[in-house]
């Protein structure tokens, strides 16, 4: 079934299945609850109140019973890509991941893990940040293609529902179209008539990975950097000679611009795009301080309904953003 969504000051995103159902709630509602940006100039807006914030569920409002700031405990996987046609200014990626760790609250769970031919946990979960700088501080491209990049989108959520996070959250630092960038070698194997596949394969679909995130209500933030100049790593293609390979290749870029694309809509995240590595730490640090100041917003919804497709939060000031993710069942008040 189509689900629809809409963008800029509403946030809609599929639901699937309920929440779970608060102590506190009247007795024909359920409680539902969602994490909540609201952004104006990049700057989260800190001062609104609950009258100030409308929740529809399939077009429909819903009673707000409460919003205060959230305070529940973050699980962050920051997960970078660690490709050579990603990572051109290594300094840029560590000072990116070193203010991001900087501005997100002490005491939150952690971890760093890079993916480019497969995926690698370079610190496991953890609150010591020192250990997260010091790693971050040694991060450097490693891999030939970023072709990992759905599989590990799909297992680092997969792992954090594992771990029975309650506020999973991933920052994914990546380029445009690192997954095709391959090596002169390469090219030309492919121009004979071999088949390439990037070490670590073609990847899952990418609707099966936003599926999975869905299920697991992780929130992924964006940052994808443009690469105007990716064409120095081999002429262009003629198209007339185009082997299998090729045309599988093509296949994965399409399934990463459309992942890329709907990440934000399907999960509540934030996405930006780059000219320059040289702006990830600036835009690092922000998403940083989004997520470190958001509002939980709990709403109530008729017992017996079918679980709505989509769920649209707005707030009643003009040309404010909204992004919501929704919570698994919190403890019973």
């Amino acid at each position: 079934m189509q689900v629809t969504r809409s963008y800029g000051v509403a946030a809609a995103l599929t639901l699937v299945g309920g929440l779970g159902v608060g102590g506190a709630a009247h007795a024909q509602e359920l409680e539902q609850a969602l994490f909540v940006s609201v952004i104006r100039s990049g700057e989260p807006v800190l001062d609104l109140t609950l009258d100030e914030f409308v929740v529809e569920e399939d077009k429909q409002q819903r009673e707000v019973l409460r919003v205060e700031r959230a305070e529940v405990p973050m699980q962050v996987a920051i997960l970078v890509d660690d490709s050579y046609g990603f990572a051109r200014n290594i300094s840029h990626v560590r000072n990116a991941i070193t203010e991001l760790l900087d501005t997100l609250p002490d005491g939150q769970q952690i971890a760093l893990i890079t993916f480019g031919d497969h995926l690698t946990t370079v610190v496991d979960y953890t609150t010591n940040k020192d250990q997260l700088r010091l790693a971050a501080s040694q991060y450097a491209p490693f891999s030939e293609t970023s072709a990992y990049l759905m599989n590990g989108l799909a297992q680092t959520a997969a792992d954090l529902d594992r771990r029975g996070a309650i506020r999973p959250i991933i920052v994914l630092l990546t380029g445009e179209d690192a997954q095709t960038q391959l090596s002169r070698v390469d090219f030309g194997r492919q121009r004979s008539g071999q088949v390439i596949s990037p070490r670590g394969g073609q990847g899952i679909g990418y609707k099966v990975v936003l599926d999975v995130l869905r299920e697991t209500k992780v929130a992924v933030h964006t940052l994808v950097v443009r690469a105007p100049d990716m064409t120095t790593f081999a002429p262009a293609p003629d198209v007339s000679t185009f082997t299998r390979g090729a045309l599988l290749q093509d296949d994965g870029d399409r399934d990463r611009a459309s992942l890329l694309e709907q990440l934000p809509s399907t999960t509540g995240g934030g996405r930006e795009e780059l000219g320059a590595t040289s702006a990830i730490p600036k835009m690092a640090a922000r998403i940083g301080n989004e997520i470190s100041h958001q509002y939980l917003v709990t709403y109530a919804r008729p017992i017996g309904l079918i679980p709505p497709e989509t769920v649209e939060v707005k707030v009643t000031r003009r040309r404010h953003r909204v992004r919501s993710t929704p919570s698994r069942p919190l403890m019973v008040r």
